[in-house]
């Protein structure tokens, strides 16, 4: 069984530590916390030197995580969209641990929870242009969003193409709610 790193990066000593020993418990994977013996300016640095499968965030946090690394966003309450964006899931501190933990196990091996491969292999900026895709956004729309250029959506979004073998926005929106990416009321009609 492969043993996968993932990192705590969280605001809150308590819920760190709580979710670290936690976690400890849970089979093929490796917990990092990033905060231990870290100052705020190099947790981007460390980050990076432990590269890790998955890293866990909070609202207070998140900016400090690359957006090369794919994150799990850990909320105490209900967070506005726009903070959910960018996560590859969202856990809340009121989930129990099996399911957290089958959260965590979908993303770093979609195979051993019997998930779709397809799709595995998009970078998270990929991920936020299939889920601006499916509310409807134009290439020019998704470009302000992420602040990017037109030209870089439209890259990202022939390389969605060739990696999913998704070529329209609808089959795209088929694609994000069969692999949870989204709910169906989320989708734009």
């Amino acid at each position: 069984m492969r043993v996968h790193k993932v990192g705590l990066l969280l605001s809150s000593p308590l819920l760190t530590s709580g979710l670290h020993d936690t976690l400890l418990r849970a089979h093929g994977l490796n917990i990092i916390d990033i905060t231990e013996r870290t100052t705020p300016e190099s947790y981007t640095q460390r980050v990076s030197a432990e590269s890790p499968s998955l890293m866990i965030v909070d609202p207070f946090t998140a900016h400090y995580c690359p957006v090369d690394v794919p994150s799990m966003l850990l909320t105490t309450c209900q967070v506005p969209d726009n903070v959910r964006d960018g996560h590859v899931a969202i856990a809340s501190i009121y989930d129990s641990t099996e399911s957290i933990v089958s959260k965590i196990r979908t993303f770093v091996n979609p195979s051993a929870t019997g998930g779709d491969q397809r799709g595995s292999d998009l970078s998270p900026r990929e991920r936020d242009v299939i889920m601006h895709i499916v509310k409807g956004l134009s290439n020019k729309e998704i470009a302000a969003q992420m602040n990017v250029s037109v030209n870089t959506v439209m890259t990202h979004r022939r390389n969605i193409a060739s990696k999913l073998e998704i070529h329209s926005p609808a089959g795209l929106t088929i694609f994000a709610i069969a692999t949870g990416m989204v709910k169906i009321d989320e989708v734009a009609i």
